[in-house]
């Protein structure tokens, strides 16, 4: 590789593994900085060659881009070029002041363009990702440094929760939630499926390891441990660590969405992983079922608090289905262009029900997507959701086809899956330093899902010129019969 896109890599990978640290990266500055760094890590990867897939993914993403810029200009503009009427809110409050007031689409002048942050680092993580993902050693790359910079997020956080669980890393104070782990986010529920991402990760490179290892013949517990040496053992020993406090970590936060939803998706993950292993016809049920059953009992013997809540609140919290309803009706009023990007603050309160409990308030609607539709309008939320879909398409694509590496499509597939369901009830996409991670996955996990074109004839792909050159590790035992020397996995 050129050395740009060597040091555009580590930058990446950088920002994709500090971006939880500041809190979340909640707020203009944070946003501005990671914009900087993964802008200069785009020009630093544009020597790479691109293929047929990549540009395709790339030329959706650019259509995206586009519509959200036109939805933009749209809710900012005072003269909109598809000439809908403003927002009735200013003529009202033209008669009550006497300033002269502009009319615009958005409910609050200008703050389209600042709310706009979040989109902007997430589309530079995701094209970033997409680029370098075509390269295997990059793709699992950013896979180990999600996967240890949450290990490290995990250790310290229950080491500093266990001495002053009202601040966060003892450096700053909560103002609420201060029973659970947030650390490194304000919200327990970002933290929660944050925890559960890295602990998926790190699964799957532990069911990879296993793989690797599985007997050809008469597979059982006896002969896999004995295929195992000792580096292997120490690796699977490894990643088992990373999991298990990964999985601490996350029952710690008390998120009953983030835990459940993690569970659910690190359940399929191996499922889907070792369903080759599986018996054809109810193989894959079994493997869901028992994982469900290991899944319960890891809920029941580390998740206690998590337990407490599902029994004295149930699934649910007061006031989120009313807050759902009173966003579809926002939606009903402006279903096309919205009430302008981050204006769900200040439009919800004229929407507001008595049912809702005065205490708190809600600055989001706990859904992503309906607040998503309520802000940008259908066409902007439809879009994003099928261009979504398509993507988990390409993705369980590139899981069934794809003979090595697949679990970095499949990563990707159920961390997205992971995160798109979890903010169908809460808002943890909209949280940068959460939804970067989950950008930078989907794009590797995209460009790994296409075989290269380049490999035929030549026996390995450009983006495979660091396969390892160790002898496989698959193979049975010497001195069996009917066994080539070095047949392997």
């Amino acid at each position: 590789m050129p050395w740009p896109v060597r040091w555009s890599s580590w930058l990446f990978c950088a920002v994709v593994a500090v971006a939880p640290l500041p809190l979340g990266s909640v707020g203009g500055v944070a946003s501005a900085i990671w914009s900087v760094l993964l802008g200069i890590a785009l020009l630093g990867v544009l020597p790479m060659r691109l293929r047929g897939s990549q540009l395709a993914i790339l030329a959706v993403t650019a259509l995206l881009t586009a519509l959200a810029m036109l939805v933009l200009h749209e809710q900012s503009a005072q003269r909109p070029w598809l000439g809908v009427a403003p927002n009735a809110l200013w003529a009202e409050a033209g008669k009550l002041l006497p300033a002269d007031l502009p009319p615009a689409v958005s409910i609050a002048t200008n703050l389209p363009f600042y709310s706009a942050s979040v989109g902007i680092v997430c589309l530079l993580s995701f094209a970033i990702g997409v680029v370098l993902g075509a390269n295997r050693a990059m793709a699992r790359g950013l896979l180990r440094a999600v996967a240890v910079a949450g290990l490290a997020y995990a250790i310290t956080g229950i080491v500093t929760f266990a001495i002053d669980p009202t601040r966060i890393y003892l450096l700053h104070e909560k103002q609420a939630q201060l029973e659970w782990l947030t650390s490194p986010f304000v919200n327990r529920n970002t933290a929660g499926i944050y925890y559960g991402c890295c602990a998926l990760i790190w699964l799957l490179f532990g069911c990879e390891l296993i793989e690797r290892h599985w007997p050809s013949r008469r597979a059982s517990l006896p002969r896999l441990l004995a295929r195992l040496d000792r580096p292997a053992r120490r690796r699977l020993a490894g990643h088992a660590l990373g999991w298990l406090t990964c999985l601490v970590a996350m029952f710690l936060t008390g998120s009953r969405g983030g835990v459940g939803i993690s569970l659910l998706a690190a359940v399929a993950a191996a499922a889907i992983f070792f369903r080759n292993r599986l018996p054809r016809r109810y193989g894959l049920i079994m493997a869901l079922g028992v994982g469900s059953l290991i899944a319960l009992a890891l809920l029941q013997l580390l998740g206690g608090g998590v337990g407490a809540r599902f029994s004295t609140i149930g699934l649910s919290d007061e006031g989120r289905f009313s807050t759902y309803r009173a966003t579809l009706r926002m939606i009903w009023d402006h279903p096309w262009l919205g009430d302008g990007f981050g204006s769900f603050e200040w439009v919800y309160p004229a929407y507001r029900t008595d049912d809702i409990s005065l205490r708190g308030t809600w600055n989001r609607a706990h859904n992503s997507w309906l607040e998503l539709a309520s802000d940008g309008g259908m066409l902007m939320a439809g879009a994003v959701m099928i261009a979504l879909l398509a993507a988990f398409g390409v993705l369980a694509h590139g899981v069934r086809t794809r003979r090595r590496d697949v679990i970095v499509p499949l990563a990707a597939l159920c961390a997205s899956a992971a995160g798109a369901l979890h903010s169908m009830i809460d808002f943890s996409l909209q949280i940068t330093g959460y939804a970067v991670v989950i950008a930078a996955l989907l794009g590797a996990g995209l460009s790994q899902s296409f075989r290269s074109g380049g490999a035929a004839g030549r026996g390995r792909g450009d983006d495979d010129t660091d396969v390892a050159s160790s002898p496989p590790v698959n193979v049975d035992f010497a001195g069996e019969p009917g066994r080539a020397a070095g047949q392997g996995f």
